[in-house]
């Protein structure tokens, strides 16, 4: 107990020094430097210091730690509490980094402790194979982040970001375009961009629920703001094109991580799936920002990445709320297999609603935090559509509104999956009553994330506000006018809340007959109930052309495996993308097997390698 609260108020003390640290970062109409170390070397000094905005991403961070100490009181491991305490600490240092060095060391920090969550039962093979690919892709996106901050700062003779952002305007065009591509498979593999997203749905179904929701709920956005860091402030200001580049894979993240969580049954998965999609809409909204800024449109650039950091701040509270949600129902059950679960709300009293407003928040509907963001993306990307724009700019934007539209349906028929069959119905698994849920810190901490999406929903200007100030320097322009965000539009909330009354009232004056379920004649058992695998059939048979056919994978082969009737088989979902990825994986895996030869043993051979790159060095050098 003694580990578990040490690490427990560790984490709350980051969280308060990100809060503390949040204002004058936000107040502060230009970067500042507080803190400088000497290095033998000018390229090692260190830097520490704010920026506008990390400030936003301070304010993530201090919300979401709060609830994932409280949770972690009660619930998962100890060692864990500590591990997530400097998990947090490598997240705040990642923000306050103002040179080369400084950053690149936060970063690979915030990578292997991240990476230690992950292997939490190192003793599951699958376990360490997820480890491994995600250390394999943390630490490729880590060298293409340091090239792009080392070009940098070649180019302005100084590693502090400040001399770097001075130097900025007079960077060459193919400089500016080599710095923006390793930027983007930098930040975008960290960040789970499509088709760099392979590790996340490996890594969350394996890693302890709080560590989830600090993956998914601030890492994954730490990576973002990198990438704003380079394209709004180091490398600025940057051509249209790499604002239509970010729109169209932000676009294919969106509707492929939703699709993919729409098919998938481990709850785990599906939410890291639904990281996908949420990253793609805030890099969807990024991308129209810099759109807007090269065409000289500052007020829309402003609307844009206002709408990106509110959406970066929603997704981290409802999907911390769901992963910990998540979690909650492992620990009580058991599992996470959507196909095993059922009926919890009876048992889970204070989970289950609390649940079911992330999944309206994450859904975008309203009036939860989820549906403001969203729609702030989708006023941006209309206001984009400029008459006299560029044919190919329209045909994009065009895309990614129908892309946006068509992932809003999915996410919404992937939760009333999610929390029909795991929440409503019966159980479907044979035992005594469980033990009713008493109001403790993991609720605590349940109600505390779900309190802020409803907040945030109801009052936006409460974000909003502070948001377009830090905005306004960043990109020179206030934000677009807005005059129903200080109070959501009454008819958005009124109106279904009228039908659904009318409904109760109705059926009231007509009487409601109740019968018997209807199972052809069988007697009715929770066996009858739909199923995950029945609710995502149809999407499945429409959406047939980019997932691969279902494989069954026996679970349980019984005391023998020469009486088949004991053999019980798991329907898993395949995806196109993904087992490219996984062929991909299982290539370099071959290939690093036989680079062991290399590692022979023999001084001799060992000598040989140290002449050969002693002579390789003096032909370069001459």
């Amino acid at each position: 107990m003694t580990l578990r609260l040490i690490g427990v108020c560790a984490t709350w003390a980051v969280a308060l020094c990100a809060a503390v640290l949040a204002v004058p970062a936000g107040l502060h109409h230009a970067p500042v430097s507080f803190v400088t170390l000497a290095a033998p070397a000018p390229a090692l000094r260190i830097a520490l210091g704010l920026t506008p905005l990390a400030a936003p991403f301070l304010v993530l961070l201090a919300l979401l730690a709060i609830p994932v100490g409280a949770w972690s009181l009660r619930r998962g491991r100890p060692i864990d509490a500590v591990l997530i305490a400097g998990f947090t600490l490598t997240m705040l240092l990642v923000l306050i980094a103002r040179s080369v060095v400084a950053f690149f060391f936060a970063w690979e920090a915030m990578s292997l402790i991240s990476a230690f969550l992950v292997a939490a039962h190192h003793e599951r093979r699958n376990v360490r194979r997820a480890t491994f690919v995600y250390l394999i892709v943390a630490q490729t996106g880590a060298a293409c982040v340091l090239v792009a901050l080392v070009l940098l700062a070649a180019w302005a003779g100084d590693p502090s970001f400040g001399a770097i952002a001075g130097a900025a305007a007079t960077l060459p065009p193919g400089l500016r375009t080599a710095v923006f591509l390793f930027a983007l498979l930098g930040f975008g593999s960290k960040a789970g961009l499509l088709p760099l997203h392979f590790w996340l749905p490996r890594a969350h179904p394996v890693a302890p629920a709080n560590a989830s929701a600090l993956l998914s709920g601030v890492m994954l956005k730490i990576a973002l703001y990198g990438l704003l860091l380079v394209t709004f402030e180091l490398a600025a200001p940057g051509p249209a094109l790499w604002g239509l580049v970010l729109i169209v894979i932000g676009t294919i993240s969106a509707v492929g991580g939703v699709l993919y969580a729409v098919v998938d049954h481990d709850l785990k998965r599906l939410l890291a799936y639904h990281s996908v999609e949420n990253v793609g809409i805030i890099v969807i909204a990024i991308g129209v920002a810099l759109l807007a800024q090269s065409h000289g449109s500052s007020a829309l650039a402003a609307l844009a990445l206002t709408a990106a950091l509110f959406h970066t701040i929603n997704h981290g509270l409802f999907k911390g709320l769901l992963f910990l949600g998540a979690g909650t129902v492992a620990d009580t059950e058991g599992t996470v297999d959507l196909e095993c679960l059922g009926g919890l709300w009876g048992h889970l009293v204070w989970t289950a609603p609390l649940f079911l407003i992330g999944c309206a928040a994450i859904t975008g509907l309203p009036p939860f935090n989820g549906f403001v963001s969203e729609w702030m993306t989708f006023q941006s990307l209309i206001g984009a559509l400029a008459p006299d724009g560029d044919v190919m700019a329209k045909l994009v934007l065009l895309g990614s509104i129908a892309g946006l539209a068509l992932t809003g349906g999915l996410a919404a028929a992937c939760f009333v999956k999610v929390f029909g069959v795991v929440f409503l119905g019966r159980s479907r698994r044979s035992r005594a009553t469980p033990q009713r849920e008493k109001f403790d810190a993991p609720a605590f901490a349940l109600a505390w994330l779900a309190s802020l999406c409803t907040l945030f929903g109801f009052v936006p200007l409460l974000v909003v506000g502070p948001l377009s100030r830090i905005v306004a320097g960043a990109v020179g322009g206030a934000p677009m006018p807005l005059p129903s965000l200080p109070v959501l539009p009454a008819a958005l909330v009124l109106l279904p809340l009228a039908g659904a009354a009318y409904a109760v009232v109705l059926a009231a004056q007509r009487g409601v007959r109740k019968a018997p379920a209807w199972t052809c004649g069988s007697p009715v058992t929770a066996a009858a109930q739909y199923t995950a695998t029945a609710f995502s059939k149809p999407l499945r048979t429409v959406f047939a052309f980019v997932l691969l056919p279902e494989r069954q994978r026996v679970v349980d082969a019984g005391a023998s495996s020469w009486f088949p009737k004991k053999i019980r088989y798991r329907t898993e979902s395949r995806y196109l993308i993904d087992e490219a990825a996984r062929r991909f994986a299982a290539a370099m895996l071959r290939l690093t097997r036989r680079a062991r030869a290399l590692q022979s043993g023999s001084l001799r051979i060992y000598l040989a390698y140290a002449v050969a790159a002693v002579v390789l060095v003096v032909v370069v050098a001459r």
